[in-house]
């Protein structure tokens, strides 16, 4: 059986409307349950992806213009961290054979900001750089981390360092905005 969850723009909980009436797969969603079915196989059985400790891997399947694409992410066990890192991407062709699969990061980080809220701290935002390996610019795993925790870490914003630019994102309007080094330094003296 599948059932449906439906959300507003605002994503509210307490407003989604739930629909439980038996129906089969449309032909897009079988896509998405088949390429997300092969992602797991993979990852099971290929040593490129890793696994730690009280954490789980998830499965992002995501079609868009023809591009079959699985994002898999670390996410926490425990309650009150957020996970950057020990990511991957798996690409798939048009009959769902794996045509590619790259680690995005190459190191993991995990911010216990649960800890800080139980202390009675808080913390506005966070930080982390990329190697080259990772790329110049803030990841599609990032953000969706980001959008996942944003709201019960409280940031206000987040910025990834490389190093050409500056990805800096907020949280409380979930919009990006990237600079270079140069620009970055710029603005920043001049605050």
């Amino acid at each position: 059986m599948i059932s449906t969850i439906s959300f507003d723009k605002a994503y509210n909980v307490a407003t989604a409307k739930l629909d439980t009436a038996i129906r089969d797969f449309t032909s897009e969603e079988l896509d998405l349950y088949a390429i997300r079915k092969l992602a797991l196989t993979q990852v099971n059985s290929d040593t490129l992806f890793r696994k730690y400790n009280n954490t789980d891997l998830n499965f992002i399947p995501v079609i868009k213009n023809g591009e079959k694409n699985v994002y898999v992410l670390t996410g926490p066990k425990n309650g009150g961290v957020v996970i950057f890192g020990n990511d991957y991407l798996i690409t798939f062709d048009s009959k769902n054979n794996i045509t590619n699969k790259i680690r995005i990061h190459n190191n993991i980080i995990a911010m216990d900001f649960g800890k800080l809220q139980r202390e009675g701290k808080s913390i506005k935002g966070g930080v982390h750089s990329h190697l080259p390996s990772t790329g110049d610019f803030i990841t599609p795993t990032d953000i969706c981390t980001l959008m996942l925790y944003e709201k019960m870490a409280k940031w206000e914003q987040y910025y990834v360092l490389s190093k050409n630019y500056v990805s800096v994102w907020d949280c409380k309007k979930d919009q990006l905005a990237t600079f270079t080094k140069e620009e970055w330094e710029k603005i920043s003296k001049s605050k």
